[in-house]
Formats: C-alpha cells, sequence, structure tokens
C-alpha cells in the first residue's frame, strides 16, 4: 500500500513532519521547565534566615571523637586547620578522654578549650554491654 505523496502546492505539513515538530516542541518545553525549576529551587523547602547566626545560638554538642573536621567548624574560635588539627590528631593518638584533652593538639590552646567547651563533648556514644546489663 502507497502513502499518498505531499502535492507541490499543498502547504500543510505531513504526518513524519508533525511528529518531529510535536518532539521538539515537548523538548523545548521540558528544558525549560528544568531551567526554570533549576534557578528557582522549587523541589527544595522553602527557608527563612531570622538573622546572623552567632555561636551562642549552637544548641547541639558535638562528640569530638566522632565529628569530621567540617563539623568542628562551626564551634568558635575553630578555623578549618584547626578542625583539621583535631581529626588528624584523633585518628594518630585514638580517641580523646576528656575535654581538656583537645589542648594537646597543635595549635588548640587551653583558650580555645575553654571557648568550646559549652558544645563539644567526649565520648558520648553509649556502652552497648552497660544498655544490655540495664534491661536484664
Amino acid at each position: 500500500m502507497q502513502m499518498p505523496q505531499k502535492q507541490s502546492g499543498d502547504p500543510s505539513p505531513t504526518k513524519r513532519q508533525l511528529h518531529i515538530i510535536f518532539f521538539l516542541a515537548t523538548t523545548l518545553f521540558m528544558s525549560a521547565v528544568v531551567i526554570a525549576g533549576r534557578d528557582r529551587h522549587w523541589w527544595m523547602p522553602k527557608t527563612e534566615i531570622a538573622g546572623s547566626p552567632v555561636t551562642e545560638d549552637i544548641k547541639i554538642r558535638l562528640d569530638a571523637n566522632s565529628a569530621p573536621w567540617y563539623e568542628l567548624v562551626l564551634l568558635p574560635k575553630l578555623g578549618e586547620a584547626k578542625a583539621k588539627a583535631i581529626v588528624a590528631y584523633r585518628e594518630k593518638h585514638g580517641r580523646f578522654k576528656t575535654i581538656d584533652d583537645l589542648a594537646n593538639v597543635q595549635g588548640v590552646g587551653t583558650a580555645i578549650v575553654d571557648a568550646i567547651k559549652d558544645h563539644i563533648t567526649v565520648g558520648t556514644t553509649p556502652d552497648v554491654t552497660a544498655l544490655e546489663e540495664q534491661r536484664r
């Protein structure tokens, strides 16, 4: 069976041309939606910053024995270098036993330990055997 040929004087598009036009228009529309969504972050929840964050507003306590350096940076008077030094010291010498052991890290003195004392703990992970004994 032969498909009817388009006559030279007929300005209407063929079925194949309509499919191509539909595909291109759909692709263009979807690209516009993706670009608009990426620019406006429509998939993220709306957030509001009430004010500039200050270290006194931090209500969490980080564990010096498990916190990565990028979390330790949030503590007052600790920059990236000192936070990485704490992690390196912990990896080399083992877990900290007391908060005052942080003063042994090069670049972290007693003044910095005093400044972060309210925001940091050591060994807050519960002992599993002690928990099992309490259940019995």
